[in-house]
Order: structure tokens, then C-alpha cells, then sequence
């Protein structure tokens, strides 16, 4: 997604990223339709359990583009966006906080997180410690991500992180999760699967032929804390 900090780039990573991005207009990369979508879809189930308006939190949350979807459900009270840019970014339910020190500044309790295309950046292996922390301020986390299926996968996965990220600075994983490590980290951070949608369809055209829907899956992770 488009960064806040957009006018920091050099002019010929701007001049990229608006041919990055024509590209994926025409060749079907547009994601936020299915991806918002869905999570819509998993954030009314939550709503519907309790039938009062939710909190939720968007870490690592790019310029907010699926919040700014969320926004507009009149069950949805309040939106904090999270990442590492600087923004002052706001609107009358979505605020958006830098990363600096957020978990030892942060006092409040969210509905949901949502956690999108974030946890393969962070490292596989060391997921779960973000996921323990974010499931200290919400019950319930929903992520997507994605699943490599050997080596020609995971450089394809490589490959695609590189091309949607390579403005921004952002780490590029030497590896992706399976299903096996999945189930592993979820263990370790004491979270709960209650649904997961495997071979979830991103995209439409060319970039859904070169990076199908068996590499996407969103998951409702659930803490219950006694």
C-alpha cells in the first residue's frame, strides 16, 4: 500500500511507484476490495457477538486504505491506525500513531486487531512475540498473510514482496510460513484459531496468475483472558 511519507521518496522512486502502480490497476493487483471484504466480514461476526460498537486497531497499517473501508460500518466506533511512518493523519473515528514505542504507550483495550500482510516482515520465528503483545489489548486478531510451498514458492513470494515494497525500505523475509509453522507460532503466542480461510483469492488477472490464492490465508486468532 501507499506510504503517508510519500513525498520523501526520490523522483525516480516516485516515477516507480506510479508505474508500480498503473500496473496494477490494468493486470488486476487492486487487493483491497476481497481483502477489506473479508475482514469486514470477520469484524461483523465479533460485532454481532456482543451488539455494541467495536474499537479496532489497524498495526501496520500502510495509509489506512482498509480502515478507510471499516470506517464507514456504523458499528465501528473508533479506528487506530499503527506504523512506522510519520503522519498526523486523522479523521473523525481514524487516528493514525507512529510505531515508536507504542506498546509501552498505549493504555487502551481494542475489539480486533487486524494484522495485514505484517507478520512475514517481522520474522516468522519471532511472530509470536508481536502476537503475545497484541493479544494483551485485544481478544481478537485477524491476519492475513501468506504460505510458501517450497523453494520456487517461497522466491516467488520473495519476488512479489519485493516488487509491492522495494520504495519503502521495508525487510524482504528470507522465508514464509506453512501450515505447520503457522500452528507452531500459534501455539507458542497461547492464541486460539477460530476460522481460517485458506486459498483466499487476492487478486484478479495477471498478479492472481502469478501469485494465486493457495499463497493467502486470513486467520481470527482468539486470546481468552482470564
Amino acid at each position: 500500500m501507499i506510504r503517508f511519507n510519500n513525498s520523501k521518496l526520490s523522483k525516480n522512486k516516485k516515477l516507480l511507484v506510479f508505474v508500480s502502480n498503473t500496473i496494477r490497476k490494468i493486470f488486476g493487483g487492486d487487493r483491497l476490495k476481497r481483502l477489506s471484504g473479508v475482514i469486514i466480514s470477520f469484524s461483523r461476526k465479533i460485532y454481532l457477538k456482543n451488539k455494541k460498537q467495536i474499537t479496532i486497531l489497524d498495526f501496520g497499517c500502510g495509509s489506512m486504505e482498509i480502515s478507510k473501508k471499516l470506517e464507514k460500518l456504523p458499528y465501528v466506533k473508533q479506528i487506530v491506525g499503527v506504523d512506522t511512518y510519520y503522519s498526523k493523519f486523522r479523521t473523525n473515528k481514524m487516528v493514525y500513531i507512529q510505531y515508536d514505542d507504542f506498546f509501552k504507550k498505549n493504555k487502551k483495550i481494542f475489539d480486533i486487531v487486524i494484522v495485514v500482510d505484517v507478520l512475514h516482515h517481522v520474522g516468522i520465528d519471532e511472530s509470536h512475540i508481536i502476537l503475545k503483545k497484541l493479544s494483551k489489548i485485544s481478544k481478537n486478531l485477524i491476519i492475513k498473510d501468506h504460505f510458501e510451498y517450497g523453494y520456487f514458492s517461497r522466491q516467488l513470494l520473495r519476488f512479489v514482496d519485493f516488487y509491492a515494497n522495494y520504495a519503502y525500505d521495508v525487510n524482504i523475509p528470507k522465508k514464509y510460513y506453512d501450515f505447520n509453522s503457522w500452528n507452531k507460532i500459534i501455539k507458542k503466542s497461547f492464541l486460539k484459531e477460530m476460522e481460517i480461510i485458506k486459498n483466499f483469492q487476492q487478486h484478479d488477472g495477471l498478479f492472481n496468475f502469478i501469485l494465486n490464492k493457495k499463497h493467502h490465508f486470513v486467520s481470527h486468532l482468539r486470546h481468552d483472558k482470564k
